[in-house]
């Protein structure tokens, strides 16, 4: 009895030691938007629609389809009412985001990307990307 005791005190030694699993959850991008005025720190930073909040810059001014180079192959992304969409991305490009004063958070499925959109001039968008150096974007002609 006493050789039983000892394979069976560590296998529940190892089961209650084990890591516990962790629950998945699937969010769905809603198809609206919500623009609200409210002081930026009071809101919480789950996206699970597109939110604007007290944007420093016309929401009109930011829509559109934006590249680095009109001669490359693509445009980088697609910004609407809808959605952030990456254009070169496998499978859903669609990302949510939300819009505080100058700041754009995308929700990529396994990270969070925020820009601070320095300017908007016409067909000219300047977005410095997680505190590196400034891109230049312009609108798309393809």
């Amino acid at each position: 009895m006493k050789q039983f005791l000892l394979p069976i005190s560590l296998c529940l030694l190892l089961a209650s030691c084990a890591k516990e699993q962790k629950e998945t959850t699937i969010k769905k991008v809603s198809d609206t938007i919500v623009v609200t005025k409210a002081a930026p720190e009071t809101i919480k930073e789950t996206v699970l629609q597109n939110t604007v909040i007290n944007p420093k810059y016309n929401p009109e001014s930011l829509y559109g389809i934006w590249t680095l180079d009109n001669n490359g192959p693509h445009a980088d992304f697609e910004l609407t009412k809808k959605s952030f969409y990456v254009v070169d991305h496998d499978g859903d490009g669609n990302m949510p985001y939300t819009l505080k004063h100058d700041t754009l958070t995308v929700m990529y499925a396994d990270y969070k990307s925020t820009g601070v959109i320095k300017k908007v001039v016409k067909d000219t968008m300047v977005i410095n990307w997680d505190n590196t150096s400034d891109v230049v974007y312009i609108t798309w002609k393809g």
